[in-house]
């Protein structure tokens, strides 16, 4: 059954007809009386949280950073190379051995993209005896082994007194080194001797290798000094370099 309406229209059920104009705008909106408003706290409130969020995220982001950056500089699983680090762990070894009177460090030289050279200096008492300055060698051979790695190489140079002796990690090439320094020195007027490398920086390479002897000699007797090591020398490291001086006053 239906009801006339208004000018001749049909009046729709009761049911169908909406009792507040706000309830269409509920059902349909929006509009102010659909959209629920906040108060002055509740924005306050909400813009804090984002805040705070917003000051969380940056501070683990910074976090994972600093991380990511340390990991690098120390060497992430030990993949890169920490000179640094290295160095050190040689000196504290190289300072338990008996004799060792000093060790110096030179600065760490790049050798290529992830590769490092790094040489020390050690002092050793001119008081001991042949078989204990073999025995320092040997440990800071040792020590230089123990050291290197990840892109690391450690030399050293010990100075014994009348003999300095370059040290790497090659055990077989070390004791040529000292063997040879200690025939040196025997050659009449020779008073100390040096064998190690050359300019091109550390290295094994036999003619890479550079010797120098200390002589008062002069004329001749220079001649022959510097004729009888150069042919010592060439028996063990050819092609290395054989160089003569006098020695510092």
């Amino acid at each position: 059954m239906t009801v006339d309406g208004p000018e001749g229209g049909r009046a729709q059920p009761g049911w169908l007809q909406a009792s507040d104009p706000d309830d269409l705008d509920r059902a349909f909106g929006p509009d102010t009386a659909s959209v629920p408003v906040r108060t002055g706290r509740q924005r306050v409130r909400r813009s804090a949280l984002v805040g705070v969020g917003v000051i969380i995220a940056a501070g683990v982001l910074a976090v994972a950073l600093v991380t990511i950056i340390g990991s690098v500089q120390d060497g992430v699983g030990g993949v890169f190379p920490r000179p640094e680090a290295a160095l050190d762990r040689f000196d504290t070894a190289a300072r338990a051995v008996d004799g060792v009177s000093d060790v110096r460090d030179e600065d760490p030289v790049k050798t290529a993209f992830a590769s490092y050279d790094v040489e020390s200096t050690v002092s050793v008492s001119p008081t001991l005896s042949d078989e204990e300055r073999t025995a320092v060698v040997g440990d800071l051979r040792a020590a230089a082994k123990e050291a290197s790695g990840n892109g690391v190489r450690v030399f050293a140079v010990a100075d014994l007194g009348a003999l300095e002796i370059g040290i790497s990690t090659d055990a077989k090439t070390t004791e040529q080194r000292l063997t040879l320094a200690r025939r040196l020195d025997a050659i009449g007027g020779v008073s100390g001797v040096r064998c190690s490398w050359g300019d091109g920086g550390p290295s094994d390479e036999p003619a890479d290798q550079a010797i120098t002897v200390e002589t008062i000699g002069r004329g001749a007797a220079l001649g022959a000094v510097v004729a009888k090591a150069t042919q010592e020398v060439q028996a063990v490291f050819p092609g290395a370099t054989v160089t003569a001086e006098r020695p510092a006053s």
